[in-house]
């Protein structure tokens, strides 16, 4: 199969995004790549990112061709907590949404109010974990917690891609560079099998798709091969349970970094069909063709 859809990249307005990421050079990127479908999803973690959210929204408005080209937002699981925390300190708040302290068991959140939405009109969102949220730094411990935000963004109403489950971000490395130290791991089997059985049907019944996301894992040099391994049995196992796939990027390049290309054995080991690929709801069938 050739990934022609990549609805996950991020431009000059993300926090993380590079200063010479226009849309206008996203959009020349992908073009080369020769996809037929992206979205821009820039990050909405708090009410920071408001304003670039909505210059983004300007900027893809403005743009005099786009074809193919979509818009969206990526969320970030926080708790109720770091929403009032934020509000509370303003421009002083983390732009990435969460903050130090706080209960590790809060009641999760995103942000995307009603009156935000109307303003920036996604045409469908993208949610992630991108922190442990407090839960102590032991690895079951965290293993909890993720699959915690997970389940809470595969059953949440406004999200439609669960981004890059099991990523892990924090800085805790062995000397080699790798993850096989605690609190994470180098070895998938860490994870419950039950946990993978859980978000699979959540996922399914509520049709959140599963995003395959190459940055964050398979290209992640912090993984062991074992590990990229495993991951693509997980895959095989949410594939099995009828969940649909989202492919993705995840490009913070200064236009577009085209890395959908170096999984495709996977996919295609994966044996994916077209009634297994998520779309927005665009209407248009015959995409997946």
């Amino acid at each position: 199969m050739r990934i022609r859809w990549d609805w996950h990249i991020h431009s000059h307005h993300s926090p993380c995004g590079k200063p010479e990421a226009t849309l206008s050079a996203v959009l020349s990127g992908v073009r080369a790549a020769g996809l037929e479908h992206a979205g821009v999803a820039d990050h909405l973690n708090c009410r920071r990112n408001e304003a670039a959210v909505l210059a983004c929204r300007r900027e893809y408005d403005a743009l005099p061709e786009k074809t193919g080209f979509h818009f969206a937002v990526e969320l970030t699981c926080i708790r109720r907590w770091d929403l009032e925390t934020n509000e509370a300190l303003g421009e002083k708040g983390n732009v990435y949404g969460f903050q130090s302290g706080g209960p590790a068991d809060g009641e999760l959140a995103v942000y995307l109010p009603d009156t935000v939405r109307e303003r920036i009109r996604p045409e469908y969102v993208v949610a992630g974990v991108h922190s442990h949220l407090n839960a102590p730094l032991e690895r079951q411990a965290v293993i909890r917690q993720q699959h915690r935000q997970h389940m809470f963004l595969a059953t949440h109403p406004q999200v439609d891609i669960l981004a890059h489950p099991f990523w892990w971000n924090g800085p805790w490395r062995d000397p080699g560079g790798g993850y096989s130290a605690e609190p994470w791991f180098d070895d998938f089997g860490a994870v419950p099998r039950s946990m993978h059985k859980e978000l699979a049907a959540a996922a399914r019944e509520n049709g959140t798709a599963v995003e395959i996301n190459p940055g964050a894992i398979f290209l992640n040099g912090g993984y062991s091969d074992a590990f990229k391994r495993q991951y693509w049995d997980f895959l095989a196992m949410m594939k099995e349970a009828g969940v649909k796939f989202s492919f993705a990027s995840d490009s913070h390049a200064t236009g577009y970094e085209d890395r959908l290309p170096r999984i495709r054995e996977g996919v295609e080991a994966l044996g994916l069909t077209p009634s297994d690929i998520w779309l927005p709801h665009c209407g248009n069938a015959a995409w997946a063709s």
